[in-house]
């Protein structure tokens, strides 16, 4: 059980384990950390298709690891990021602290 040693990992591969982020979506949350960009900009930063980064970023929308901006120009389109790290790192004690209760409940 891997994911359960904390040992040398940092805060952002705790957060990567807690929410069972795949490879492509590290990069992308490497990608948006202390940068807003596009589906196009991140689709060319990971190498990936605009689909499937698209639907990489509604997963972790779902999970609310990242905000969306709309912005106005010719046409309206969005720009991602990731929350604050200090967000990050409450709502993954959150989000384990919430999983440690509904262990405890179903082994009691």
């Amino acid at each position: 059980m891997d994911f359960l040693e904390v040992g040398e990992k940092d805060d952002r591969q705790i957060i990567f384990d807690v929410f069972d982020l795949n490879g492509l979506q590290k990069s992308i949350f490497r990608e948006l950390q202390d940068n807003k960009l596009t589906v196009q900009e991140l689709a060319e930063e990971v190498d990936r298709n605009r689909s499937t980064v698209q639907r990489s970023l509604q997963e972790m929308m779902d999970k609310d690891l990242l905000m969306r901006e709309g912005r106005t120009e010719k046409t309206v389109y969005y720009v991602y990021t990731t929350l604050p790290i200090e967000d990050l790192r409450e709502l993954t004690c959150e989000v384990v602290q919430t999983w440690a209760s509904q262990v405890e409940e179903k082994l009691d």
